[in-house]
C-alpha cells in the first residue's frame, strides 16, 4: 500500500537499506586499482610507466578519481542513495 504525500517540495520517497562499506561503488573499483598501480610501480615500471611524469599522473588520477567518487556522495543525495544503498523490496 502507498501513502499519498501532499507537498510541493517532495517529489517521491522510497525505502532503502544500507550496503556494507566494502560494496559501495566508490570502494570496489579502487580495491583493485591501487594494487595494480603498486604492481606497475614496483614490478613493471620500465614497461608501463617509464618515467616520473607518468607515475605522477597515474597517482594523481587514481587519487582524484577516488576522492571525487566519494565526495560526489556527499554533494548529491540521489547519488549517495544509488551508490551506498539498495531499495527495499519487501517490508518485514
Amino acid at each position: 500500500s502507498s501513502v499519498k504525500v501532499v507537498s510541493a517540495e517532495i517529489a517521491g520517497a522510497s525505502l532503502h537499506v544500507s550496503l556494507p562499506w566494502y560494496t559501495h561503488l566508490y570502494t570496489i573499483p579502487f580495491l583493485s586499482l591501487y594494487p595494480v598501480l603498486a604492481y606497475a610501480y614496483y614490478v613493471k615500471y620500465d614497461d608501463w610507466l617509464q618515467s616520473e611524469e607518468w607515475t605522477f599522473l597515474a597517482c594523481v588520477s587514481l587519487g582524484l578519481g577516488h576522492a571525487l567518487s566519494f565526495l560526489f556522495t556527499k554533494w548529491n543525495t540521489g547519488a549517495k542513495a544509488w551508490i551506498t544503498t539498495r531499495k527495499v523490496s519487501i517490508l518485514r
